[in-house]
């Protein structure tokens, strides 16, 4: 068979929900292709000429390491433990004398969250190994497999502020529910939608389906929010959870960012009393152990719910690297270090909003996370921007910094990561010399908003 009649007899195999016959044709997901563009720009850097250096502003991916004592750890178990390449499925790694498992992996998780936040439930006192699971795909796995397959029937909705982190959302992963896209819109450093409007949007959709799948409704509440940086208080969350039971809807809250709060302020969910009725809570210790290659997160929520869980992850999985799950489980004995990678990323916050004020950015400081939205221009270099992508790849072209393109409240925003490097092979030695560098060339720019 010709290699173009064989290439689409494969397309007409495949799914709406990845797209059918033009599957490859792009999507919202576009952190790859970035990086791929990233990569074939690099190709031109020149050693010693800092004007060269392609600088990484767009994935927020932390770039300093994972401290070796997790690694130490993992080893320790693995010398040590007769199960240590095993299958860990559910339980994940085990008790085992001599290491830094003093239980099994979810006894672990319970008790250092519970450490930590004071965590108090209304019926049932602290946590247990009951209240907690640990996610082999970090909090993405929860997103993109296990929480879909557990709770959403098709018939649903998913009420999604937007923009967000767009994982469950996907159709690849949204189990045919509807996803309702709900727009933040900014009022000052805040960013927010309107809770009244939507609860009214719950109601009318009830009244007009009357299957109970249709009555179900979930909110993806991505706090503290990537892209804006948004976090909420104590009152926040009231507000919200209240809301929430008020209005039947179970929020889906992913805390990725929550060990990255710049605003003492702001506060995890699980220490607001109540929030077991309505919440299903996502954390891991990635950013803020610069562990993201790790994927080693995990679910709190209410044993049913966490029941309901483990009976569709042990049909998807069987868990972890033992010595994996070790490291993580070392990163919450130390929470310590997300102190110093907080300061870290602080003071990488202040520097690149000072420089892009410099230039003409309305840049702000964020209430957390690792990244800072901008409004963006509307023309540089002689340049008009047809939309706010076409500004993204000229500075990723014509300049060579590369950032994302945003669109929120009706408007086109530029998102900066702080997680850049360092560029010695190209004259940058410091991070301070990558900022004068984007500052220098940002400046030269002519840039119009």
């Amino acid at each position: 068979m010709e290699t173009q009649n064989l290439d689409k007899l494969w397309r007409q195999r495949f799914t709406e929900r990845i797209g059918g016959t033009d599957f490859d044709a792009g999507g919202d997901y576009v952190f790859t292709a970035m990086l791929e563009a990233e990569a074939r720009l690099r190709q031109g850097n020149k050693a010693g000429e800092a004007d060269s250096a392609v600088i990484a502003l767009s994935v927020a991916d932390p770039t300093d390491k994972l401290d070796a004592d997790a690694l130490t750890a993992g080893m320790q178990y693995y010398l040590r433990s007769s199960d240590a390449t095993r299958y860990t499925d559910l339980r994940g790694a085990r008790k085992c004398a001599g290491t830094i498992m003093t239980a099994d992996t979810n006894e672990m998780i319970a008790a250092a969250i519970q450490r930590r936040y004071n965590v108090v439930t209304e019926q049932h006192g602290g946590l247990t190994s009951d209240w907690v699971q640990y996610s082999s795909g970090s909090i993405k796995g929860l997103l993109g497999k296990y929480l879909p397959a557990a709770l959403f029937e098709k018939g649903g909705s998913l009420i999604f502020p937007s923009p967000s982190y767009g994982v469950i959302k996907s159709p690849i992963n949204s189990a045919g529910i509807q996803v309702i896209d709900v727009p933040l819109t900014r009022s000052g450093s805040c960013w927010k939608f309107d809770l009244a409007k939507m609860a009214h949007v719950i109601k009318e959709s009830r009244i007009l389906m009357q299957s109970p799948a249709y009555r179900r409704f979930f909110m993806y509440a991505n706090v503290p929010h990537n892209p804006t940086g948004m976090g909420y208080t104590a009152i926040d969350w009231r507000l919200r959870i209240d809301w929430a039971i008020e209005n039947d809807v179970t929020l889906i809250v992913d805390e990725a960012y929550i060990d990255l709060r710049y605003n003492e302020k702001l506060v995890s969910v699980l220490q607001v009393p109540g929030w077991e009725k309505c919440c299903v809570v996502l954390q891991s210790v990635s950013k803020g152990w610069n562990a993201t290659g790790l994927r080693f997160g995990y679910v709190i929520a209410h044993p049913t719910v966490i029941k309901a869980l483990r009976k569709v992850m042990d049909g998807k999985d069987s868990g972890t690297f033992a010595p994996s799950i070790v490291a993580g489980i070392w990163c919450l004995l130390h929470p310590e270090i997300t102190d110093v990678t907080r300061e870290t990323y602080r003071k990488r916050h202040g520097a690149l909003a000072a420089g892009l004020r410099e230039v003409g950015f309305d840049s702000r400081m964020p209430e957390a996370g690792l990244c800072q939205l901008t409004p963006a221009p509307k023309a540089a270099g002689g340049a008009e921007f047809a939309s706010v992508a076409d500004c993204a790849e000229w500075l990723r072209e014509k300049l060579r910094i590369s950032t994302m393109a945003v669109k929120a409240d009706n408007c086109s925003w530029l998102r900066w990561a702080v997680t850049f490097r360092p560029i010695p092979e190209c004259a940058l030695e410091t991070e301070e010399a990558v900022i004068g560098e984007v500052t220098r060339r940002l400046s030269a720019a002519k840039l119009v908003f």
